[in-house]
Order: structure tokens, then sequence, then C-alpha cells
């Protein structure tokens, strides 16, 4: 995504379907990643990454077992789709989430 590109916003609810071999999205903090292509390329396997697959892997990042170089950190860049929706929490920050997506 560019610089000058605004982010797309995504809820936890849309987060929540992304939670497989075929489409797998992580976030770090509030940042969502599609780490789908990724998977079988993770040094620590797929299954790892698959684990925590919907949810926040800012612990993961930092370690234990190891904490992730700064060049991991870059690569994931790559990856990067999009925002965590704060408000998702209510129906009406769901519909006007949507509503986001559509413009």
């Amino acid at each position: 995504m560019s610089p000058s590109t605004s982010p797309r916003f995504f809820t936890e609810r849309e987060m929540a379907r992304h939670c497989s071999k075929d489409s797998c999205w992580v976030r770090l903090g509030t940042r969502v990643y599609d780490v789908t292509s990724f998977l079988r390329m993770h040094p620590g396997g797929e299954a790892l990454i698959l684990r925590r697959s919907g949810k926040d892997v800012s612990g993961e990042m930092e370690g234990p077992p190891h904490r992730h170089s700064e060049n991991a950190r870059r690569w994931m860049e790559q990856y990067y789709i999009g925002e965590l929706d704060r408000d998702s929490g209510t129906e009406e920050a769901q519909v006007g989430s949507d509503q986001r997506h559509m413009t």
C-alpha cells in the first residue's frame, strides 16, 4: 500500500473469517497483514502462524522463543493490507466499517 493511499479498515469479525491456509490474516497491534502467501516460507512452519491467525502476533514477534529481527519486521510490511477498526465492537461500527470498504 503506497503512503498516499488511505488504509482499509477491518473489523474483528472480518479478521475471524481469515483463519485458514487459504486465507490467513494476522495483526501486529492495529496493523492487519494477509500472510497467506508467506505461510509456506515461514522458517518456523506454517502451523505456528495458522494457530495465531486472526489474532495479534505482537507477543510472538517480541519473543519467546525469540525476538524477530528488524529484517523480519520489514519483510512483514509487504503483507500489510490495512488497519483494525478499533470501534468494531458494536453493530453500529460494523455498518460504518462496511460502508468505508465500499468507497
